[in-house]
């Protein structure tokens, strides 16, 4: 399965820096940004706890097992890589 990797970097209103990536199937490519609200909501973040988000394409790569399964399961694979 080859996914798209979407960059998402988050500065919440106490200045704490949330880095991590939504990994998805071209098909879901434009879900990107709502799974990542949605796994800051289930980090206990809501909107108002935002003062800046991005979330870019970065690159496509193939799955790993787990990445595959997860996709499958959800829709989507949370890659947490700072502050997460």
């Amino acid at each position: 399965m080859n996914d798209k990797v979407f960059d998402i970097h988050v500065i919440t209103i106490i200045v704490y820096l949330m880095h991590f990536d939504v990994l998805v199937t071209p098909e879901h490519a434009g879900k990107a940004k709502l799974y990542a609200q949605q796994f800051l909501q289930q980090q206990g973040y809501n909107s108002d706890d935002i003062q800046q988000q991005s979330c870019d394409f970065c690159h496509n790569e193939i799955a790993t097992p787990a990445v595959i399964a997860a996709i499958n399961a959800q829709g989507y694979y949370i890659l947490k890589l700072q502050g997460c």
